[in-house]
């Protein structure tokens, strides 16, 4: 039996460590309602929730169990629970679910950016588990307050969060972070290197290097089934 080669990290394309790499900072500095310090903490309770080898079930939250977090003290324990809920069971989310978040004192724009950033890191942490290959570490939060800015909001019919006026003029899948510009632009960093570029969507003879583009949407099609990301 042949034992698996973990890549090293001079083997990974240059566009992905670049792009993971940004991911990284982006995650860890200041945005637009929390404080660098703050979403590093939210980092790191995403982080822990996917390495959790004993996860609880989406309806415990990781507060009322008693289990301690690494964002404890830094973000307020509904942050941390709907943080590890969002990163360990995404597919078990409700509206009604969403708007116990909200009425338990999360903002709307802040629930947002929470999202972004959960999903950017496990975007890479999803990439570096499919390797086998050891996860970079998180770099130190660059320190700096919440900058507080963000386009006008409302609420849409194609999506539960509330995204950038007007509302459901696109797809739901791209204005779902449109409240948090920067989380958008995350996403699509990281999305142009692990998947496609949007630029590139409509171009069904694209390919990269080996992969066709019906390779690529077979692959993504897969795992979107696997992991219930249903839109």
């Amino acid at each position: 039996m042949t034992g698996r080669t973990t890549p090293h990290r001079s083997e990974i394309r240059p566009d992905l460590v670049v792009a993971q790499a940004a991911a990284w900072v982006h995650v860890t500095s200041p945005g637009s309602c929390w404080s660098g310090v703050e979403r590093a903490a939210i980092s790191q309770v995403a982080l822990a929730a996917l390495d959790d080898p004993d996860p609880l079930p989406p309806w415990v939250t990781p507060s009322s169990a008693g289990r301690p977090l690494p964002g404890d003290g830094v973000i307020p324990a509904v942050v941390a629970d709907a943080v590890y809920r969002i990163a360990r069971h995404a597919s078990t989310l409700t509206e009604d679910w969403y708007r116990g978040v909200l009425d338990a004192g999360v903002d709307p724009v802040a629930y947002v950016e929470i999202v972004g950033v959960v999903v950017a890191v496990a975007a890479v942490d999803g990439f570096f588990r499919a390797l086998g290959a050891p996860r970079p570490p998180l770099p130190a939060p660059v320190d700096g307050p919440p900058h507080g800015v963000h386009p006008p909001v409302e609420p849409a019919t194609l999506n539960w969060v509330v995204v950038a006026a007007p509302a459901d003029r696109a797809a739901a899948v791209v204005q779902g972070l449109s409240a948090v510009p920067e989380e958008f632009a995350n996403l699509e960093r990281l999305a142009a290197a692990q998947y496609i570029p949007m630029f590139e969507m409509d171009d069904q003879a694209w390919n990269r290097g080996t992969l066709s583009r019906p390779d690529m949407e077979l692959v993504a099609a897969r795992l979107s089934a696997a992991r219930e990301c249903f839109y």
